[in-house]
């Protein structure tokens, strides 16, 4: 574990903050020669940018309070915290909302743009997670197989053994940002790549949740964000229906 990676005088640099910015760092780089490449205006990405950034994490921090913090213990000490905790699905809806509302300022369908961005999407999460590993933060519950860890200055700390769910949620989308990245430039309807993206990640953090002990539901062994993921699978799956209905209402007119 690393959660500071170094100082500069009395300020910690922590690893996940470090980890976050090249997360975005790496989406911003890889996302300019996409949108070349799709012949938009490069200026675009750093509107883009800046739209993810804030609503990433305005969105990764209001749902992270919402779902882990009392409103009387904020109040009483809301710099504690503001300063830390954020939820990927929050960050992920906050994202979301802002692109959209870029997109319609420019006059720029949502999904084309979305189609470009999801494999951005992808790494950067991938590369995030790698900071949560790194402070100890979000893992999984206690297990003995011979890659789980300890996190003793974690978030919370914990000498037990536990699943590194961190770490699966990296690898899983690494493999996934390779699958899409690999097929990115096939002549796929628009839309297409935006609902595999949201089902393949929504699949995948159904399942992981059941490793990890996070913030139940209404629904008893349901965690609020497998109910989020379940919306997410749904959402992609009605990105692909409509999609098909158009594909065939083109191809029957005359």
């Amino acid at each position: 574990m690393y959660p500071v990676l170094f100082r500069v005088g009395d300020i910690s640099v922590s690893s996940f903050s470090v980890m976050v910015l090249l997360g975005f760092l790496v989406a911003y780089v890889l996302g300019e020669s996409e949108f070349k490449r799709k012949g938009l205006n490069g200026n675009l990405v750093d509107l883009l940018l800046i739209a993810s950034v804030l609503g990433g994490l305005g969105g990764a921090k209001l749902l992270f309070l919402y779902q882990q913090v009392p409103i009387t213990n904020f109040i009483a000490d809301p710099v504690r915290y503001l300063a830390s905790g954020f939820t990927f699905f929050g960050g992920l809806i906050g994202a979301f909302i802002l692109t959209w509302l870029v997109t319609q300022m420019k006059r720029l369908s949502l999904l084309a743009v979305t189609d470009i961005m999801c494999p951005l999407l992808i790494i950067a999460y991938a590369v995030g997670r790698i900071g949560c590993l790194l402070v100890g933060d979000d893992y999984g519950i206690p297990s003995d197989l011979p890659w789980a860890m300890a996190f003793p200055e974690g978030s919370p700390p914990t000498i037990e053994r536990v699943h590194p769910t961190q770490l699966y949620d990296t690898i899983c989308m690494v493999i996934l940002f390779a699958a899409l990245w690999s097929i990115r430039k096939k002549n796929f309807p628009t839309g297409w790549m935006t609902a595999i993206t949201f089902i393949a990640l929504g699949i995948q953090r159904f399942l992981v949740e059941f490793l990890r002990q996070t913030t139940p539901s209404f629904i008893p062994g349901i965690s609020q964000a497998q109910l989020i993921a379940v919306v997410l699978v749904l959402t992609g799956i009605v990105i692909l229906w409509k999609g098909k209905s158009r594909a065939a209402k083109q191809y029957s007119a005359p």
